[in-house]
């Protein structure tokens, strides 16, 4: 296949560019190209968007391996230029048929339908390590599933020890040794009664472990796939979807299940746990009465002097409140934060909000239109967070 460069106007050259017999622009000679250094080829190939390199395995079959190749995955995620991790939203419930990422780097939406999946894994869970985890139907509700949105490489994780619905599940990457764990907790067994067991997956050994039991108590609290999970400074939280709302943390290294001592603000709706920087974050809404009157943000602080607490330190600007908070007995309202990006959206299909700490005075914009919202089908909608790569190996 040859590849032709034209070029692209006057002002960007000395000279004019070179006509043919026939009066258009000559391509670039392939025996020149195809003398071009392998090194070369591969720096200007990574200086592409990830959403244009992949396709361009097609070209040759050099590119092909060069673009799978372990070595080229790991100097793309190297590269300092590549941004922040992408905003996945999708559908909570069917994230084969609706699914869309946004960039922060080039600030726009892809659609990333996940239709290579078999039609009974469509249950969108979380990520790690720039795939996806999800799980399947009511039927095949015991089967998990890793996936590569961008090479659309997937896999089935073997069965896990004890067969469970609707359990608690959070991932943790460990970057030293370039693999991952996925921690389940809780739910029912067929029979309908709780699942005190947590498990492990090892991405290592592919394999799953029992590491220990969880007391009734928190399996009773966590037992719902809709409990919120984030991993920081060693441990697991988790914010029950239940009220009155608590955070209970599980720790890796001693493989034991705690309340967190210090209770979240009350009167919370709306709540959802963030990591940022290997800090714990908490936002959510305050109000009388199950009402959303404001949206917080606190960390939590070891006060000098004093235990732990949640100490405040951002709070939504009024003309944001408002637009998502005409009624303020709404309750739809989600968050996802990584790093030094916060996104706000709703079930309801409204713009998303970005909270940026990563400037001096924090940042509050509203993204381009998700194409998620063009929709006349409304849906629960999940957002989640992942880091585009080229890995195929899952």
């Amino acid at each position: 296949m040859e590849l032709s460069i034209t070029k692209l106007g006057s002002e960007q050259t000395e000279e004019s560019p070179e006509k043919d017999e026939e009066g258009s622009e000559s391509t670039m000679d392939p025996a020149i190209w195809g003398r071009l250094h392998g090194e070369l080829v591969d720096r200007i190939l990574l200086c592409l968007p990830i959403v244009n390199l992949y396709p361009l395995r097609c070209v040759s079959k050099s590119w092909d391996t060069t673009i799978k190749s372990t070595s080229f995955n790991r100097m793309y995620l190297e590269m300092e230029s590549r941004g922040p991790p992408w905003f996945f939203m999708c559908s909570s419930f069917n994230c084969r048929d609706n699914t869309s990422a946004y960039d922060p780097v080039q600030n726009r939406w892809h659609n990333f339908p996940l239709t290579f999946l078999p039609a009974h894994m469509r249950f969108p869970l979380t990520a790690v390590k720039g795939l996806l985890l999800v799980r399947g139907g009511i039927t095949n509700a015991g089967m998990l599933a890793i996936c590569n949105p961008i090479t659309r490489a997937w896999r089935e994780l073997p069965p896990m020890i004890h067969k469970r619905l609707n359990s608690l599940v959070g991932v943790y990457e460990d970057k030293r040794t370039d693999s991952y764990k996925i921690v389940v907790a809780g739910g029912t067994c067929q029979g309908g009664e709780y699942e005190c067991t947590t498990e492990v997956y090892d991405s290592l050994t592919n394999s799953w472990q029992v590491t220990g039991n969880v007391c009734k108590e928190f399996t009773v609290r966590i037992t719902w796939w809709t409990s919120k999970t984030v991993f920081s400074d060693g441990a697991l939280y988790c914010l029950t979807s239940g009220r009155p709302y608590s955070i209970i943390a599980y720790d890796l290294k001693t493989a034991t299940w705690n309340e967190v001592a210090v209770p979240p603000p009350e009167f919370l709706s709306c709540s959802f746990l963030i990591q940022r920087r290997n800090r714990l974050f908490l936002v959510g809404g305050i109000g009388p009465e199950r009402t959303c009157e404001h949206i917080y943000f606190w960390e939590l602080k070891q006060v000098k002097g004093e235990k732990k607490q949640w100490v405040e330190v951002e709070k939504m600007p009024h003309e944001y409140f408002q637009v998502f908070f005409k009624d303020k007995a709404s309750s739809d309202l989600k968050c996802a934060g990584h790093g030094d990006l916060v996104y706000f959206y709703k079930d309801s299909h409204t713009q998303v909000l970005l909270c940026d700490f990563s400037k001096t005075r924090t940042e509050w914009r509203w993204l381009p239109k998700c194409p998620l919202s063009m929709s006349f089908l409304k849906f629960s909608t999940r957002g989640l967070f992942l880091d585009p790569t080229l890995d195929v190996s899952s």
